[in-house]
């Protein structure tokens, strides 16, 4: 035992004494130039808030320094998403085009994009065209769908995950894999070949409805309509709420894994069944991530919605409303428009439902919430 401690030591030395040679040169290079007028007018430039905060309160020290490291965040929220969505504002209420050697210009029109896209416009939904506000609503009931799906799905999935089992590690693998494969590049490649993801679909809804009808089981066992119908459409949907519940269940898993134990013991020594312990402990004390998970699931079903397909075409400088003249030409009701506007009007109406949605969501959600330490 002892040998194998001085060859320990002996190789912790050998190891210290290795990048001590290799930095010894880095740290006389950096005395010389920290020595420099340069590098003393950066270090005390560097130094000076530390210095005036030195003699405030812990409390004020803590609030100039959070600020501080709030800065980086507040210059990318600024220059990534508040400045493009001012921009994206102004270009849904302008006539954008190109012109030669002075780039992108644009001409205020009032709401006219707007107008076209709930009175002109149609879109193409499932091999149909409909009008774009039938789409939207379709679009609005599909994710308001999918949300406490979702949410139902991956709480009981990770309550599942949670038990002790053999293979658990493997199967969360597995839950957690869809995440992984939903890449770009796998949506890129089934896109590519959309007849081989349409023949997969209909050939496993073939086979899910030859093995077992849902729909006809909850029919005779005298279940209201609207609720079958739900559950139904939820079943058949089964392998998208199994693909986009990876996120959410890592979510609650983690948020059930910090439950405290000793709650747990005091209840079964009380006598209290695994049912019980669910609605009166591990409910209350995940619910706060519900909202983080619903919000995350939100996010998610409109990014993943057909209405990021409509957008991408109109990223073109092309014209919608093609006609002779100058800006100002009424064709079927509006002036003349080009795609950056009308795809800047869809992007507003895109964010202002999934603003409207989440606060929604956060108002329903809040009432179920119970806050520990409260």
């Amino acid at each position: 035992m002892n040998k194998i401690k001085k060859a320990l030591h002996k190789a912790k030395e050998a190891v210290g004494s290795f990048f001590q040679k290799i930095f010894a040169p880095v740290k006389r290079w950096w005395h010389k130039v920290s020595q420099t007028k340069f590098m003393q007018k950066v270090i005390n430039v560097l130094a000076f808030i530390p210095r005036k905060i030195k003699g405030l309160k812990n409390h004020t020290r803590k609030v100039i320094w959070g600020l501080i490291f709030l800065v980086p965040l507040m210059i990318g929220f600024i220059y990534f998403f508040l400045i493009p969505f001012i921009y994206t504002i102004w270009f849904s209420l302008s006539y954008v085009y190109i012109r030669a050697g002075e780039g992108l210009k644009s001409e205020f029109i009032g709401i006219d994009n707007f107008k076209y896209l709930f009175n002109v416009l149609n879109i193409t939904y499932n091999y149909e065209s409909i009008p774009f506000t039938q789409y939207l609503v379709q679009v609005i009931i599909l994710i308001a769908t999918d949300i406490p799906i979702i949410l139902i799905f991956s709480l009981i999935m990770a309550v599942v995950l949670n038990s002790k089992f053999k293979g658990r590690a493997l199967v969360r693998a597995i839950f957690f894999m869809p995440v992984i494969f939903n890449s770009q590049a796998i949506d890129m490649a089934v896109a590519a070949i959309p007849e081989l993801a349409e023949s997969t679909s209909n050939a496993t809804a073939d086979l899910f409805n030859q093995m077992f009808s849902f729909k006809e089981f909850l029919t005779n066992a005298n279940f209201p309509t609207w609720l079958v119908n739900f559950l139904s459409s939820a079943s058949s949907r089964i392998y998208d709420v199994i693909t986009y519940s990876g996120i959410q269940i890592l979510i609650f898993l983690s948020a059930i894994q910090s439950v405290p134990r000793h709650l747990y013991e005091a209840a079964k020594m009380e006598g209290a069944t695994q049912y019980e312990m669910f609605w009166k402990i591990t409910f209350p004390m995940v619910s706060p991530m519900l909202l983080a998970a619903a919000v995350y699931t939100v996010v998610d079903s409109f990014l993943r919605s057909p209405m990021v397909k409509t957008l991408q075409t109109y990223d073109n400088p092309g014209k919608i409303i093609e006609g002779i003249g100058e800006l100002g030409k009424v064709v079927d009701g509006v002036h003349q428009l080009s795609f950056y506007g009308a795809g800047a009007a869809i992007s507003i109406v895109f964010f202002a439902i999934a603003a409207v949605i989440v606060l929604v969501v956060l108002g329903i959600l809040s009432r179920v919430v119970f806050y520990y330490d409260e």
